[in-house]
């Protein structure tokens, strides 16, 4: 279901650390960027309108105290002539005509290198239907080890306008690291010494990592600019508090945050960016909007147009293939408008609320409403260490800690957040970072980042102290004596387990595994769920019609699926699995192609359909937030797979390390004749369950494991 939220005020103005690197530890967060991960959608426009109206109070003349008809046709003329002034000021600060400059700060990486999504969109920019005249483009475009176009020289890092046979070298300049500084603070110092007009937008094309920054070069070993590094190119540039941009956009993933508004607060008026990993394919890009950019277009207008874009682009990859979802939110999806001008207070709320709440008193509960939230790029991506949680739920969630404090940072949410369009119900426009999901070092690492935001020491204290309450407690518990029950009817199959009072209180959440006994000592994991819920004192899972098989229309064979719950809501569930891409079939072996990917798929409740929603190619091997949608069309078959395990031990008891003694198994289909089936563990086979038990902690526990009947 598609769920627009536009918080959009009736009139918006015009005017408007050294920090010791380890290196490990960085080049891992390097490794796990985010950025253009391919699926479908349908959307729904937004219905926006500018809605300024001006009404004027007619005088009313009492005849019968006309006595002077001079000075009373002198009023008259006076207001007249008054009123016809508003009316020309009032049409004319509506229709008030700006020149501007868009700068594109593109860094092509990986993104460029391997699937040419840069050369994409700078093609949807077609200068004979732009607005010319009045709207320059200026790029500078570097850190790709490969370029697919004839312009970009990849030994260069030069600066180009877009003129009318395309792009011009305006700037010769040698290769220099995108994530330098001085490069940002170079670029924007040059757009504004030679393209002077009334505003200006600077757009940020490349990976996004949250707080960690953006713009990854892959020819200085993926370096990037920091919240840090931000700021400082800015304060040797010429924009600042008395000349910002009209906006920065993030064509990235996950730089929707309060930390990054903080950043740009001393810079631009507004910020357009997305809370979750961002979209992305082959044949459509996001620049187009620039086309349509006209010169009494406000701020505002231009950041939804831009926004209008990227919806289009989701639309039109559903609509092209034929093997994709119809359902409008089997990906999660955001962008939002946040007027900068509304930060401070935001923070100052922000600082108030979480100053508010004691932690050892509050520990378990917030951690109970931490652990449960919806975390960027981890329920797509499976990439934990961001821990980036929507501020306004997170808030709502611990609302009962300080209600009155609490209700002050909503407020300032709904007041920040001009426009905020999301595909779920789980975000309202800004993220904040909350150290749970990461590993240590990953959290440490962004605490320490978190220095770099002097109007947050509030809120950095809260999340410092959460995370010393986190670590430092050493208690575990077992639930493998726990009480478990499977009971299975033609209604339901309930699986459930007893929890004690003591471990009751420190419940967080829980997911459980459905195996398949595969008759040769090992066992197969065939079905991964999250929707468990607990009612008292006991979990409860309903475990029936679980199990996925792919059905071949060439010869009727039905194989099963190691599936993977990502989401479920009353309309749907959301699944990925993994598979091999194969095509094979031209005469030339150059051609063959053979690529892992990871299958995402949405299974319908309301018409009990499912079908692939995207062919996400992997790093590698491994799913990551760099990946690339693929048109399965470009392939001939599919190879799925999965791992079979022990997870019994030689005396016939659980194995809780199973996952370290995979074997690799799988099956090949013809991919253009597949259909999916959802159905019950019935098929002959002996079946296992086993819950696993988050505690507030984030400690991780198995249960006892149990036959189903």
């Amino acid at each position: 279901m598609n769920n627009e939220n536009d918080n959009v005020s009736n009139q918006v103005s015009n005017n408007n650390q050294n920090i010791n690197h380890v290196n490990n530890t960085e080049q891992q967060i390097k490794t796990q960027i985010n950025d253009n991960i391919a699926q479908s959608q349908n959307y729904k426009m937004p219905n926006y309108q500018n809605t300024n109206s001006n009404s004027f109070v007619q005088p009313i003349i009492n005849e019968r105290k006309r006595k002077n008809k001079s000075l009373l046709f002198t009023i008259i003329g006076a207001l007249t002539l008054g009123i016809i002034l508003a009316i020309v000021l009032v049409i004319s600060s509506q229709k008030k005509d700006y020149t501007r400059t868009i700068m594109i700060y593109m860094v092509g990486s990986n993104l460029e290198s391997d699937s040419g999504l840069a050369t994409v969109d700078l093609n949807e920019i077609d200068y004979s239907v732009m607005d010319n005249k009045n709207v320059n483009v200026i790029l500078i475009a570097g850190g790709s080890k490969k370029w697919n176009n004839n312009y970009i020289d990849i030994n260069e890092t030069s600066i180009y306008e877009l003129k009318e046979f395309g792009f011009e070298k305006v700037k010769s300049q040698s290769q220099a690291n995108m994530g330098s500084p001085e490069v940002l603070s170079d670029f924007l110092t040059y757009v504004y010494n030679n393209y002077k007009t009334d505003k200006y937008t600077l757009l940020f094309w490349n990976h996004g990592a949250a707080i960690y920054g953006s713009e990854f070069d892959e020819l200085n070993n993926d370096d990037n600019l920091t919240v840090k590094e931000w700021k400082q190119a800015f304060n040797n540039s010429p924009f600042n508090n008395k000349n910002k941009l009209e906006m920065i956009i993030f064509n990235t993933c996950l730089n929707g945050t309060l930390e990054v508004a903080d950043s740009f607060i001393d810079y631009s008026d507004y910020l357009v960016a997305s809370e979750e990993t961002t979209i992305g394919y082959k044949l459509e890009g996001d620049l187009k909007f620039i086309n349509e950019i006209k010169t009494s277009d406000s701020s505002y207008d231009v950041a939804l147009k831009f926004i209008n874009a990227y919806k289009n682009k989701i639309k039109n990859y559903k609509e092209l293939y034929s093997y994709v979802s119809g359902n409008e939110s089997d990906l999660y999806s955001t962008y939002s408008i946040i007027d900068l001008s509304k930060i401070k207070q935001l923070e100052k709320a922000v600082n108030e609320f979480f100053e508010s709440i004691d932690i050892p008193k509050n520990y378990n509960t917030v951690a109970k409403i931490r652990s449960n939230l919806y975390q960027y790029a981890y329920e797509q991506t499976n990439e934990a260490s961001y821990d980036m949680v929507d501020l306004y739920n997170l808030v709502d969630g611990i609302k009962s800690i300080s209600p009155t404090t609490a209700d002050k940072v909503l407020k300032n949410i709904d007041e920040a957040v001009l426009y905020n369009w999301a595909t779920n119900s789980e975000s309202r426009g800004i993220s904040i970072y909350f150290p749970y999901n990461g590993e240590n070092k990953h959290k440490e690492y962004f605490l320490n980042v978190y220095n770099n935001f002097s109007s947050l020491r509030g809120y950095h204290n809260f999340i410092n102290k959460f995370y010393e309450a986190q670590t430092s407690s050493h208690n575990t518990y077992s639930y493998s004596k726990n009480d478990v029950n499977i009971n299975i009817n033609n209604q339901e199959a309930d699986f459930t387990l007893k929890l004690s009072n003591e471990q009751k209180e420190v419940f967080a959440r829980a997911n459980y595994i459905v195996f398949r006994d595969n008759k040769d000592g090992y066992f197969l994991p065939v079905y991964r769920g999250k929707e468990v819920s607990l009612s008292g004192n006991t979990l409860s899972a309903n475990i029936k019609d679980r199990q996925l098989k792919v059905i071949s229309n060439e010869d009727g064979t039905e194989n099963i699926l190691t599936l993977f719950e990502i989401s479920n809501t009353d309309q749907y569930i959301k699944y990925s699995t993994v598979g091999i891409l194969e095509d094979f079939s031209k005469e030339n072996m150059s051609e063959w192609k053979e690529d892992s990917a990871t299958i995402l798929l949405v299974y319908d409740k309301n018409n009990k359909t499912i079908k692939i929603s995207s062919a996400i190619i992997n790093d590698n091997g491994e799913y990551k937030p760099d990946s690339v949608a693929v048109d399965l069309n470009d392939y001939t078959s599919i190879m799925f797979g999965s791992s079979k395990y022990k997870i019994l031990d030689d005396n016939g008891n659980y194995n809780e390390n199973w996952e370290s003694n995979g074997v690799f198994e799988g099956f090949e289909e013809n991919i253009k004749k597949i259909e999916f089936k959802l159905q019950s563990f019935d098929d002959g086979y002996d079946y296992y369950a086993v819950f696993i038990i988050w505690d507030t902690n984030n400690n991780s526990y198995y249960s006892k494991l149990v036959k189903m009947n």
